[in-house]
């Protein structure tokens, strides 16, 4: 695959461009992997987050009825229309974050995901359909946190509330090319049946800016600084059992018993 990336590179005259957090999958074992993750049935719509040069891509046209491929840089959009001739596969050049999904029709998500926007993507994707994602490490850890640990956030919470998530397996960096500072990983995301209105999420993201703070503490603090947003807070309706515990030391389940106590 680094082969195959090179003459792609001398043919159509590009580098990865770091603007677009480019670093391109030379490992064939790891797209083996994915593949295989994904359980790909021949009736299944895959949609690709960051299609790049393709390399993913192409595997996934082997196996599935259509590929959906979203890539925002333009001169990867004009190389894929030429090494990728197949009726297949709907390319659409654009931003990710900006792209409706409800538009779209898809059975199971894929992607080799930007580091510095893994946070946006999980949060528009999350209790959608089910996902197999590269990110970075160190976040893939942060998806799979427990309660009371340092890496233990926001994300975490509103993650793990929509979905299953497992760690899957570590992606040593020179996996890839120009080769990361930093070690990946593949995660697992299968959506259950949790629904929460969008307040939770606002919720849950103003709890853990004071994620070293109890309850009560944590609530006087939003109160002041989101007046109107949780303006109907009653502390007083809250379980006393967790009016003692730090946030960081909140479950998943303590905090949605929290959610629906105060509202």
């Amino acid at each position: 695959m680094q082969k195959e990336l090179y003459c792609l590179m001398l043919k159509y005259g590009f580098r990865p461009d770091h603007k677009f957090d480019q670093n391109f999958i030379i490992n064939k074992n790891v797209v083996d992997r994915i593949i295989n993750l994904l359980d790909i049935k021949k009736t299944d719509t895959i949609l690709e987050i960051g299609a790049g040069t393709g390399h993913l891509t192409k595997f996934l046209l082997e196996k599935a009825k259509k590929v959906i491929a979203i890539e925002k840089d333009k001169k990867l959009i004009d190389i894929l229309e030429k090494e990728i001739i197949d009726n297949k596969l709907e390319l659409i050049n654009s931003d990710f974050l900006k792209v409706d999904l409800q538009k779209l029709k898809f059975d199971k998500i894929v992607g080799l995901i930007p580091y510095s926007i893994s946070q946006e993507i999980i949060e528009k994707i999350i209790g959608t359909k089910k996902a197999i994602l590269v990110v970075q490490k160190e976040f893939a850890e942060k998806l799979v946190a427990c309660e009371g640990f340092e890496n233990y956030v926001a994300t975490t919470v509103i993650a793990q509330n929509y979905s299953d998530i497992k760690y899957v397996s570590k992606i040593k960096k020179g996996s890839f090319y120009p080769v990361p500072k930093v070690d990946s990983a593949i995660i697992k995301i299968v959506p259950n049946d949790n629904k929460m209105d969008a307040r939770y999420k606002e919720f849950v993201k103003n709890l853990f800016r004071y994620s070293n703070k109890d309850l009560p503490n944590a609530i006087k603090l939003i109160l002041k600084n989101e007046p109107t947003l949780f303006s109907e807070i009653d502390i007083t309706k809250v379980p006393k059992e967790l009016l003692k515990k730090k946030i960081k030391q909140l479950n998943i389940k303590e905090i949605q018993k929290i959610y629906f106590s105060i509202f």
